[in-house]
């Protein structure tokens, strides 16, 4: 990602730069294709007409992903369409890789593990591990306060150790049934 000193005004070129890993936070909290695409441009038409804020403070990256994580809840919310969805929906939904791609087995069962959590736990680990953003840039993305941010982000790691000794115990089950 690309960041801007605070003094110099956001350009166009920036904001390009930054298109593809935005794109690809979507893709990771779950989004298919052509919504992720649809999710990223909306979101640069934003953080466009919004620059001036954007170049007065420098937080180029928490501003433009605080604006994605805006527009994927809204996205969530017209999906569910008022009903709750379970995770399998949004596991079922698309891929975070794109078809085709090389995945390895532990890569996609991560992957789903990741899927399967909560979006307030999700969206804190996808930020930081994924989109490189900083503790401080990511908690500013999602609006909370560094204290909550961490206790989440510790939460979520929690939660993560957990479904994958699920889904290694579920593997092992399986190939001695199959076995036996």
């Amino acid at each position: 990602m690309t960041r801007v000193p605070s003094r110099e005004p956001v350009s166009a070129d920036v904001l390009k730069a930054n298109l593809r890993d935005v794109y690809s936070y979507f893709r990771r909290l779950g989004v298919d294709s052509a919504a992720a695409e649809d999710l990223t441009q909306d979101t640069f038409l934003v953080t466009w007409q919004n620059r001036h804020k954007v170049s007065s403070n420098g937080k180029l990256r928490s501003y433009l992903y605080g604006v994605a994580y805006r527009r994927y809840l809204q996205h969530m919310d017209r999906a569910r369409g008022g009903r709750t969805v379970a995770i399998t929906d949004q596991i079922a939904a698309g891929p975070a890789a794109d078809p085709g791609s090389d995945e390895s087995q532990a890569a996609r069962a991560l992957r789903e593990a990741v899927l399967s959590l909560p979006p307030n736990y999700r969206n804190p680990l996808v930020l930081l591990y994924w989109q490189d953003l900083s503790y401080q840039e990511a908690a500013h993305a999602l609006s909370l306060r560094m204290g909550t941010f961490a206790w989440r982000v510790q939460q979520a790691l929690k939660l993560l150790r957990q479904r994958l000794a699920e889904s290694r115990e579920e593997v092992a089950d399986n190939a001695t049934s199959t076995a036996g």
